[in-house]
């Protein structure tokens, strides 16, 4: 039986970020949808056995009240076990919190400054709601395109006298060309300006991970243009605990693969039916299949070409096409059961076939296709993550699109995406 792992929120240094405050319903709901086993910390971090219990713990943002000695070097010894931390600040750090997460930071390298971040160009409604889009490529940042940090404080990161295999930190989000900040230089605040700062940075902490930034709203549900469903921010933070959680490794290029919506339900239903570590595993393995058989498999597909003549096709474009060697067999009825079968299994829903498949055809039916119309799509704006899960989930209930339960952002994207031919 899979393990069901377990995530800690403290309760116990007057954090705003809690399971019950309706301002984060949002997060508090995509936590319980996702399976995790959830904890609170309300004795705070004296008690180094009680950790152990925990796969990660979050702390946001400490208002007037301070983590003592013991529970910093608590904190730092569960890190150092293998435990995940996401440590989560506001604007003007520990100054305008009036608390000590620096004390507990500087222990991996980072500390929060006391500024707030802007952005003079890429924002939404104000400044201080920066829009991000340029990412460093890592495991954190996968599938995004963009997300928003309202209020932030940038983070200032150093060596440590032990950095080296066994300690490595890196910022993965930076603030863009245009930002500027407000910093506290101990007397007065101060306007400057602050391109490329950084604004998220994970550790890599002996057996264990850590994670911060310094904007709370992220999480929040009260600002659907800045909070947990606007852009990709519950992407962002998805991946964030699934990092912290899980033995994912950072070595290596990041890449995003775009899969035939048959071939991910396919190897979707084989990770959970065959217990696959994820899809990394399985892609990584059928490449080295690939690899190994590259010279063969290549030969095959030409031979197959030149029994065809190598011939062409228009699309409705114009575009000439070539024909689609017979190396990749076309569809017959049982396939598309299987197809079938296989969707319902995956989403827990009914669909209803729009041919009778119980009905003799031709040895290759036309295949149908779910046809949008042109004013519609027309109506779409450019970026597609501009809109809310919101509009996107009402577009395709408007164009009858059908998803499957509970989608994220990013799936819905590509489902349309898929049906108006354009991916």
């Amino acid at each position: 039986m899979e393990k069901k792992h377990s995530i800690a929120l403290d309760y116990s240094h007057n954090n705003m970020l809690t399971l019950e405050a309706s301002s984060y319903t949002d997060f508090t709901q995509f936590l319980f949808a996702s399976g995790y086993k959830l904890g609170k910390i309300e004795a705070g971090f004296f008690s180094a056995m009680t950790l152990k219990d925990y796969d990660a713990i979050v702390i946001s943002s400490p208002k007037n009240i301070k983590l003592t000695p013991q529970e910093i070097e608590n904190l730092e010894q569960y890190v150092k076990n293998g435990g995940g931390l996401l440590l989560v600040s506001t604007r003007g750090g520990d100054y305008i919190n009036r608390t000590n997460l620096n004390e507990l930071t500087q222990k991996f390298g980072f500390r929060f400054v006391a500024d707030e971040v802007s952005d003079s160009v890429n924002y939404v409604s104000l400044q201080k709601r920066q829009i991000l889009d340029k990412f460093k490529s890592h495991y954190i940042t996968e599938e995004l395109q963009k997300i928003v940090l309202s209020s932030a404080c940038s983070i200032e990161t150093f060596d440590l006298e032990k950095n080296g295999k066994d300690v490595r930190n890196e910022v993965v989000v930076r603030g863009g060309l245009y930002c500027f900040r407000n910093v506290f230089d101990g007397q007065s605040w101060i306007e400057e300006d602050s391109p490329k700062i950084p604004l998220m940075v994970c550790v890599e902490y002996f057996k264990g991970k850590v994670f911060a930034f310094g904007s709370l709203s992220i999480f929040s549900s009260l600002g659907r243009d800045y909070g947990f469903i606007a852009f990709d921010n519950g992407i962002i933070i998805a991946n964030i605990l699934r990092w912290l959680i899980l033995d994912i490794a950072t070595e290596g290029k990041v890449i995003t693969v775009d899969l035939q919506q048959d071939i991910y339900l396919w190897a979707k239903s084989v990770l959970e039916k065959d217990g696959w570590a994820n899809f990394s595993s399985l892609i990584n393995l059928s490449l080295k299949s690939l690899r190994e058989n590259y010279a063969n498999t290549m030969k095959e597909m030409k031979e197959s070409q030149l029994k065809n003549g190598g011939k062409k096709t228009e699309t409705a474009d114009g575009k000439a096409n070539e024909k689609v060697p017979e190396f990749f067999p076309k569809r017959k009825k049982e396939d598309l059961k299987n197809i079938k079968q296989a969707i319902e299994e995956v989403s827990g829903e009914k669909y209803e076939s729009s041919i009778n498949l119980e009905e003799e055809s031709p040895e290759y039916p036309k295949d149908t296709e779910k046809i949008v119309p042109q004013e519609a799509i027309q109506q779409l704006p450019d970026d597609l993550s501009s809109l809310t899960v919101k509009e996107l989930k009402e577009f395709c209930k408007d164009q009858d699109i059908h998803l499957p339960r509970n989608p994220k952002k990013a799936e819905i994207i590509k489902v349309i995406k898929f049906v108006i031919g354009s991916e």
